[in-house]
Formats: C-alpha cells, sequence, structure tokens
C-alpha cells in the first residue's frame, strides 16, 4: 500500500514539473495576444546611473499593454523595445520613459548621454 502512494505522489510531481517547464509558454506572465504585426523601437535614452533605474524602466515597460519585450543597457544608454503598434505606439513607450524621470529619443544624432 505504501509503495503505491509513493508511486502516485512521484507521478504527480513529475507531471507538475513537466507541466511547469514544457506547458503552455507565456511571455512575462502575459499571455502573448499580439496582433502578429510587431515592430521594434530603438531609443537613447539618459538619466540613468545603475542597474536599478534599468530594471525600473524594464519593469514598468514590460507590464504595458502592447509591450511584448523591452531591453535596457545602461553602458550604451540604449533601449531596444518590441511592440504591438495596434495597441501602443512609439510616443507612448517614450512618454513612458520620461514619466519615469527619464529622456527619450529617437534621434541618434543629437543624442548626449547624461549620467
Amino acid at each position: 500500500m505504501d509503495k503505491i502512494a509513493v508511486l502516485s505522489v512521484s507521478m504527480l510531481m513529475i507531471g507538475g514539473i513537466g507541466w511547469f517547464f514544457f506547458g503552455k509558454k507565456e511571455k512575462d506572465g502575459k499571455a502573448d495576444k499580439t496582433s502578429g504585426d510587431t515592430e521594434k523601437l530603438e531609443l537613447n535614452i539618459s538619466g540613468m546611473h545603475c542597474a536599478g533605474c534599468v530594471a525600473g524602466i524594464e519593469a514598468t515597460l514590460k507590464a504595458t499593454d502592447g509591450v511584448i519585450s523591452a531591453s535596457v543597457n545602461l553602458a550604451t544608454s540604449r533601449g531596444v523595445f518590441e511592440y504591438d503598434p495596434s495597441k501602443i505606439s512609439k510616443q507612448d513607450i517614450i512618454q513612458k520613459i520620461k514619466d519615469l524621470g527619464y529622456e527619450a529619443s529617437e534621434d541618434t544624432e543629437s543624442f548626449e548621454k547624461k549620467s
């Protein structure tokens, strides 16, 4: 009887672990419900001082509806964002960054790194 109980619990655990690693994939805790057409936006971001600044920008934008991925590099002061243009615009993404207290621009010519 004990062997059956141990076997049953083991099978449940193996099934749970398998589902955890190989089950339905979601991006950042939310299902990927994009229209299929995504765009990539590269921005210059100034005013970042530390990894906390980077993490704050990435977390805020990843939690924003329409933003699929956000990657910010402190060393280069650049951010790359993949988004669904039917849900959010470039200007909305730039404004979100500005609302956090940083400067964001697509203009690479007049960009000045402020740190």
